[in-house]
């Protein structure tokens, strides 16, 4: 055991030397991160970040801009600053944030940026005024970065959230739960949860939600209450607050890790994170360095979970089981190598991805490269093979991800999956994400017929205020006129009026629900007898007769036909 402690450190120190020595330049680099400490999903609140949280995404943010904007002078362990980045004021161009809508995870993105670019003691750009006062920006030149938020109904929130709003998913963690394995542990974890019941869970939880059906909230509670909490801290000891995050860690493995058929819905998230990883790497190689330097993602950590199980990070690692720490970072830098970044941007065959984990935000937790997809240690990873190994896991198209969670998301109907690339030498690239979905044609016709309509109503309203044009109506024979049935007579096209039975009084006629083919009421056999006519051959509409307006049709007009021209 000690040798090979000694020979995994001695390897360690190789490694950061090799790294040290060699000339090495960083072109881009994609962090997504695990939001902050907040409160308990079960509260009846929204969920919101706590100061510790706040401070721990505060704490990655001065990380990152350590690393990558303004290495501390003579620091050998911060040499990897990006390449022409400003170090110092935000630009959208060279910098992308984006987070999912969730109000903890946005302000877990706001302190990440404080950290990353902090105010600018009043070294900014300041304001000359007429009368020769200058006005500096508040707080000390905070700056105000520029942060895309993703809702569920905006089509890009699948890249960072493809669990969200996916039935599929949602199913998969249901026959989980009624699955053997799951049904064993909550029988054998039971008394464990239930001894919880009276001091911890008592008026949060009820008894029948206190089982590993709820491993995950239970945990959050419980790691939530010893945090903050004085009474639960005392009582709560640490054996039991571990077992708690193992059995929470077990399934939410079991939820987004499952790996056992490919592709798998459960996996679906780490699916579409690796397309977004590519399409992010791929717009800095098609501007040639100029944009997208540093590209910043902020999310749940269960895209996280389901990524490390797509790339068999897991076997690397045991840290990559389960949810990771709060604040913690997944990173893909694509850097070059032996050469000097004054020759240019390089050929996609001189660049590399290296992945890197960062677990926590404590001053103690180092960020480590670790390999991808059961690579060894020693294997460098050039960009052709990581394009080539992630599109076997990656779900690209907005269309696919429909398709594969059977989702009602109200942009679904309108984007398909459509193949762009962008060729930058031996390497054909997915195209960023903005680029990859497109409007059907069919739902562009709508659209456009909608758009000329409602012009169409403008003109003519104007034509009626202007010009005096009006609208009247013709006179014509009323129905009435014709006495119903033509006096005693019937015709062969005047239907039986259906008989009502009534009771005494008024008669009442029972009328269906309005929603009577509504998917959330679950009354689909409703639906299938209108499609089959059932619904018609009972109330049919009656129609105008020309036997009835003594009209016959003009013998000698042949009947319209069919335009069958595309």
């Amino acid at each position: 055991m000690l040798t090979s402690w000694v020979v995994a450190v001695t390897s360690l120190a190789a490694c950061a030397w090799s790294q040290s020595e060699r000339t090495e330049t960083i072109w881009a680099s994609v962090v997504y991160s695990n939001h902050g400490d907040r409160t308990p999903l079960i509260l009846p609140v929204e969920n919101v970040l706590t100061p510790l949280g706040a401070q721990q995404l505060y704490s990655a943010g001065s990380f990152f801009r350590q690393r990558y904007l303004a290495a501390p002078a003579g620091a050998q362990e911060y040499n990897y600053s990006i390449n022409g980045i400003f170090p110092n004021a935000f630009d959208t161009t060279q910098t992308y944030v984006k987070s999912t809508l969730s109000d903890y995870v946005v302000a877990s993105a706001e302190a990440f940026m404080q950290g990353l670019y902090p105010p600018r003691n009043n070294s900014g750009p300041n304001s000359l005024l007429a009368n020769g006062s200058i006005i500096q920006s508040p707080l000390g030149g905070y700056q105000y970065t520029q942060i895309s938020t993703a809702s569920l109904s905006d089509p890009s929130v699948i890249y960072i959230a493809g669990g969200a709003n996916c039935p599929r998913y949602d199913e998969a963690v249901a026959n989980y739960s009624n699955s053997q394995e799951s049904l064993q542990i909550k029988s054998s974890t039971q008394e464990f949860y239930a001894s919880f019941q009276s001091h911890v869970f008592a008026g949060v939880f009820t008894e029948s939600q206190v089982n590993y059906d709820n491993a995950y909230p239970l945990f959050d509670y419980l790691n939530y209450g010893n945090t903050h909490n004085s009474t639960i801290n005392k009582t709560l000891s640490s054996t039991d607050l571990a077992r708690a995050r193992g059995l929470a860690d077990q399934w939410l493995q079991a939820v987004n890790g499952n790996t056992s058929e490919t592709p798998s819905i459960e996996t679906i998230a780490g699916q579409t994170l690796a397309a977004e990883v590519i399409g992010l790497l791929a717009a800095n190689i098609q501007s040639k360095g100029d944009a997208g330097k540093l590209n910043l993602l902020f999310g749940t950590f269960e895209p996280m979970i389901s990524f490390a199980a797509l790339t068999q990070l897991p076997k690397t690692n045991t840290q990559f089981y389960g949810m990771p720490e709060d604040g913690s970072s997944m990173v893909f830098e694509l850097y070059s190598e032996g050469r000097n970044s004054s020759a240019g941007y390089p050929h996609n065959s001189e660049l590399f991805v290296r992945f890197l984990f960062r677990n926590g935000t404590d001053p103690s937790s180092a960020l480590i490269t670790y390999p991808l997809f059961g690579l060894s240690e020693t294997q460098t990873l050039s960009l052709n093979d990581f394009i080539m190994r992630s599109q076997n896991i990656a779900l690209a198209s907005i269309g696919d991800w429909c398709n594969a969670c059977q989702s009602y998301a109200v942009f679904c109907a309108a984007f398909i999956g459509v193949d762009f690339t962008i060729d930058n030498g031996s390497t054909s690239l997915p195209a960023p994400m903005a680029a990859r979905n497109t409007i059907k044609p069919a739902v562009a016709g709508v659209i456009g017929a909608v758009v000329s309509l409602v012009v169409a109503g403008i003109i003519f309203a104007v034509a009626m205020l202007i010009g005096g044009v009006r609208l009247h109506r013709s006179k014509t024979r009323r129905r009435s006129e014709l006495g119903g049935f033509k006096a005693g007579e019937k015709l062969a096209s005047d239907p039986d009026l259906p008989h009502v039975q009534t009771g005494v009084g008024a008669s009442i006629t029972k009328k269906s629900d309005e929603r009577i083919s509504s998917w959330e009421l679950g009354e689909r056999s409703n639906t299938k007898e209108m499609n089959a006519g059932s619904f018609m051959q009972q109330n049919p509409i009656r129609r105008p007769s020309f036997e009835a307006d003594d009209l016959e049709p003009h013998q000698s007009v042949e009947p319209t036909k069919v335009n069958e021209r595309v």
